[in-house]
């Protein structure tokens, strides 16, 4: 996924709605291909991709997960079977929402 995220330079994109879906509660970074989560404590995740930062933000119980629509992360198991570059077009938002269905029916 972080492929398709840089090939389609959404970025910056994906990072505002992860921001936006967590609020208050953490905070996101980039670092190169790396995502960093930071507690209000201080301390800091690293991650080397935004699927293993996903997951831990609906480990972690940062996301709320009634906020997200139900359709299984149906939308991101498509992209996945698609490839990066057959991948259908979506939006930050959609991805986003996608990646964090994925993480929470895992």
């Amino acid at each position: 996924m972080t492929a398709y995220i840089n090939l389609n330079g959404m970025k910056q994109a994906v990072l505002a709605e992860l921001r936006r879906s967590v609020g208050r509660r953490a905070r996101i970074t980039v670092l190169g291909d790396r995502w960093v989560l930071g507690s209000r404590t201080g301390a800091q995740q690293v991650f080397p991709d935004v699927e293993t930062l996903a997951d831990a933000l609906v480990d972690q119980h940062l996301v709320d997960r009634r906020a997200l629509p139900d359709d299984g992360g149906a939308e991101f198991e498509r992209i996945l079977a698609a490839g990066t570059h057959s991948a259908p077009p979506m939006d930050a938002g959609r991805l986003v929402r996608a990646l964090l269905l994925s993480a929470d029916t895992v």
